[in-house]
Formats: structure tokens, sequence, C-alpha cells
């Protein structure tokens, strides 16, 4: 489990996600504290290496004004909010799970 939280417009620190797993899910946990429009975004890009550069929305995920939490099951390495406008704070809390043994 991790969280981040981002304050008014800009893009919150990054989770790293495990990409290798057999079985990709993630659980996204999204509140929203005030007014703020905001996306979830993921990236191909290792942040342990580097800063991830390429970010893609999330299809169900973008120009959100409310929490929200949604199951992500395409393979990313990266997941970060971007507050696009608005004062509030968006807090995200991931939750990853692999296959059953």
């Amino acid at each position: 489990m991790a969280t981040v939280s981002q304050t008014g417009t800009g893009r919150s620190d990054v989770i790293a996600a495990d990409n290798f797993q057999g079985i990709f899910n993630i659980g996204l946990l999204i509140a929203l504290s005030g007014s703020a429009t905001f996306n979830i975004e993921v990236s191909p890009d290792d942040p342990v290496a580097a800063t991830p550069s390429g970010w893609f929305t999330v299809s169900d995920l973008t120009g959100l004004t409310a929490g929200s939490a949604i199951s992500l099951t395409v393979p990313c390495k990266a997941i970060s909010i971007n507050v696009t406008g608005g004062t509030g704070k968006v807090t995200l809390t991931t939750v990853q799970s692999g296959p059953l043994v």
C-alpha cells in the first residue's frame, strides 16, 4: 500500500508499481478535500531509474471533481495525481495485489 497527496495544481510524487505481477491489479482509492479538478495518470517509465516523463491519463479517471475508487489492470510502472485546477487536496492510496497461490 502506498499513498501520495497533491494540494493545488501540479503533479504529486510518484507511486512505483510492480509491473512484473502475473496478474496486474491495483486498487486506486481517491479522496478529495476541498475543490479541485484532477487526473490519475500512469507511466511506463521506471520511477526508480529516473523521473517518468511519459504520462498517460487513465480513461475513467480524467477531469475528476470528486473522490473515486477503481481497479487498474493495465500494467504500468508509475502512478501519479495531476491536479489541473483548484486548490483542494487530492489523496491517492494504492493497494496492489498479485495472484493467489
